[in-house]
């Protein structure tokens, strides 16, 4: 699957300058750079190769230097130089009059972004944007999308809680097929998104196709599978408020939107809160996680840990063994073994894979909902020069349990979606798996009727949220825990 946008990603930022790292092949490495120079002269129409201590030049080795020795998986400077010199021939084509740094930034998006769906040069804009992120506010729609290769279309990850396209009711595996008057068919995602940019307070209009739907704002009027509808958004400052809370009667209600700076304090908050709000007598807890496309590593972790013991979390795994970590939780449980149900469905991805996939594997909470994303690498965000960076796989995470999250995602315990849920899944391209990986085992599954048959034999309403009336039911009748034998 082709590159996603940032917010689907588990970070791990490095805001410093780039430091110079060794590649394994000097010789290999300077041959394949003499052949950058050589094609760079070319699209410039010129003789004179760029010099060595040309700063574009320079800023194009440095980076190439750092995919060797930090990318998660060894690459061939040759075959890297190559998608560069397609990018920059193709800007040069695009744009006759493009500047240097302009061919060079094209060179580097092109070899980056072929390297996983993950890895992406970051311009100004794009890195001023991730900084803005991480902290919880950022100006755009609101919406997390990815390129969908079988369409040539814009696909919707995830529309953010409360934004611009969370409002306008766009939903997980719609299709962008327009941007304003702009055919999306062509475009590469970059330039989408850029076109989906823009101002505060300015409008942008998207020509959608849902699945098996026509319904929507804007709708034409049209019906049937993959019915165009239009939809018209203001962008605005999305706020990304990371919790929320409320009670459903004794049982407790935490959605957990993004993991940003904020979310594991405000976590925190809302327990506290609701636990006095029910007079010290909360029946259990039950967390929504579904359409959170992810965020700051150390806030999954954190997040994991309130509810687990001192016990494996997570591990992460890269190309130097010294440098892999395990992080581990601390002792204390802020719900006191109360039981705990989680929701997820397909736009929950990488550190919401993080927590789903800890409290599974040690049998602290049941999954409801449909299969997570699949997302299971992280991202190192580095500072280049002045204000553009570079966005790198570095390194994969692993389960407690030793399975692998990429393309696999977290399965649930108990498959469920709300009543008017006919939204397709996304999920990766297998291809973009270690081959070799071996799939998770799958859990332990029940069915509606094992947790909460008054559910399953109620008549479902249009608007019913299924996944969670039935994490209610089953956490205030205490068929959860006698199931998985607790008391």
């Amino acid at each position: 699957m082709a590159k996603l946008l940032a917010a689907l990603l588990l970070l791990m930022v490095a805001m410093g300058p780039a430091c110079a790292v060794v590649p394994a092949s000097r010789a290999d490495t300077s041959i394949a750079l003499d052949h950058y120079r050589q094609e760079f002269a070319k699209a410039k129409g010129t003789s004179s190769l760029p010099s060595p201590a040309d700063r574009n030049y320079l800023l194009f080795s440095d980076v190439l230097r750092r995919v060797l020795a930090e990318h998660v998986k060894p690459g061939t400077p040759q075959v890297l130089v190559e998608k560069a010199v397609a990018g920059l021939q193709k800007k040069k084509k695009e744009e006759p009059g493009a500047t240097d740094r302009a061919l060079t930034e094209a060179a580097l998006d092109a070899m980056l972004t072929s390297l996983d769906p993950y890895s992406a040069f970051l311009d100004s804009e794009h890195f001023r944007y991730m900084r803005e992120q991480t902290q919880g506010e950022f100006g755009g729609l609101g919406i997390e999308v990815t390129m969908d290769e079988d369409s040539g279309l814009i696909r919707v990850v995830s529309p953010i809680d409360g934004s611009p396209a969370a409002r306008a009711g766009l939903r997980t595996g719609d299709l962008i097929a327009r941007i304003d008057e702009a055919q999306v068919k062509g475009m590469n995602l970059r330039d989408a998104v850029a076109r989906m940019r823009g101002p505060v307070g300015t409008s942008v209009a998207l020509t959608m196709r849902r699945n098996g739907s026509g319904s929507g704002s804007g709708n034409s009027g049209n019906s049937g599978p993959d019915a165009p509808f239009r939809v018209s958004l203001t962008r605005a400052i999305v706020k990304i408020q990371p919790v929320r809370y409320r009670l459903e009667g004794d049982v407790a209600y935490i959605r957990i939107a993004a993991f940003n700076q904020q979310t594991s304090h405000a976590l925190d908050d809302a327990v506290e809160e609701m636990r006095r709000q029910a007079h010290g007598r909360l029946a259990g807890a039950v967390l929504d996680l579904r359409n959170n496309p992810g965020g700051l590593l150390d806030q999954a972790v954190n997040v994991a840990d309130r509810f687990l013991e001192a016990v494996d979390i997570v591990s992460v795994r890269g190309r130097d063994p010294d440098e892999n970590r395990r992080y581990t939780g601390t002792p204390g449980d802020l719900l006191a073994g109360l039981p705990i149900v989680l929701l997820i469905n397909s736009g929950s991805a990488s550190a919401s894979e993080i927590v789903a996939g800890a409290l599974q594997d040690h049998s602290r909470a049941l999954l409801f909902g449909t299969r997570s994303y699949g997302k299971g690498s992280v991202q190192t965000i580095s500072s280049l020069s002045g204000d553009i960076g570079i966005r790198l796989t570095t390194a994969r995470y692993f389960r407690p349990s030793g399975g692998l999250v990429d393309c696999f995602g977290v399965s649930p315990n108990l498959e469920i979606k709300p009543a008017n849920d006919n939204s397709e899944e996304t999920h990766p391209d297998p291809a973009t798996c270690d081959p070799h990986a071996t799939p998770p085992p799958p859990p332990r599954a029940w069915q509606i009727e094992d947790l909460c048959p008054d559910v399953a034999a109620a008549p479902s309403k249009p608007d019913a949220d299924r996944p969670l009336d039935c994490a209610v039911a089953a956490i205030r009748t205490r068929l959860m825990g006698t199931l998985i034998g607790r008391p």
